[in-house]
């Protein structure tokens, strides 16, 4: 598989034995019918994982709710606070109650884990906010990365203002610290024994996200972990390196 061409991925074959978490961050626009990461779907995407995928009983799922993540906004504070919180402890509600209802496949109950996005802050291992902005400003030095911001912001249909160029920087930045083992992960299941852990979500990386992974900033190294740079694509249900994109080629698809 090492010699694979660029910017071509293929799925997942047996995840590993060992004790892992598997990472939903869930992105709060698209938790509505069919947008992607409605209750059902993330039912549906589990089912795929746990179905197929799994050597062994040794895997714990922690759903990451980005609700602090959209707070990179103009509106009023007290306004987004009473929408996320519906937002979050409906679908929390809505999912716990499939997997419950789907407990022949899903014995392990407490093997589901929930989690808010402020929380990821308290559980790195690191002082998140000096990191970010250090992080932050090395990156809007880059013109290359700045430029791969703007691409990804007009690919979403999103104007590149400064709550926008926060909110994919963090989302980024997070991430590439959870891959590389940086943030605790609290599972009952699991309880700190994890070896490996691999971020799920339905769709392309964006352009900025392969860059950081790419860079690694932070000059971070997990070799025990083989998802350290990659994600796993719930919608086209292929693992994707980043390490093996090249973003000159890459136009959001990958190579058949």
């Amino acid at each position: 598989m090492n010699n694979l061409p660029n910017n071509t991925f293929f799925d997942i074959n047996k995840l590993p034995k060992e004790y892992g978490i598997l990472v939903f961050p869930i992105s709060l626009a698209r938790t509505e019918n069919s947008t992607g990461q409605d209750p059902k779907q993330c039912h549906d995407y589990v089912v795929h994982l746990a179905t197929d995928k799994v050597a062994d009983t040794k895997i714990g799922l922690n759903m990451v709710y980005g609700d602090f993540l959209y707070l990179h906004s103009k509106e009023i504070a007290s306004t987004l606070k009473q929408k996320f919180m519906n937002i979050v402890l409906n679908h929390k509600n809505a999912f716990q109650k499939a997997i419950q209802k789907d407990h022949q496949r899903f014995q392990i109950q407490h093997g589901f884990s929930f989690e808010v996005w402020n929380q990821l802050y308290l559980d790195y291992e690191g002082d998140f906010d000096a990191d970010f902005r250090r992080f932050k400003a090395k990156a809007l030095e880059d013109d290359k990365f700045k430029m791969y911001l703007e691409e990804d912001a007009q690919y979403c249909g999103r104007e590149l203002n400064e709550e926008q160029t926060n909110f994919f920087l963090e989302e980024h930045f997070m991430l590439y610290l959870l891959s590389k083992g940086k943030v605790h992960l609290p599972n009952d299941y699991i309880q700190g024994r994890e070896e490996w852990i691999l971020w799920c979500y339905p769709g392309k990386p964006l352009k900025g996200q392969i860059c950081v992974y790419q860079q690694n900033p932070l000059n971070l190294e997990l070799s025990e972990n083989p998802y350290q740079n990659s994600f796993y694509d719930l919608e086209s249900k292929k693992l994707i390196d980043f390490t093996r994109i090249d973003l000159e080629t890459y136009n959001y698809q990958y190579e058949n």
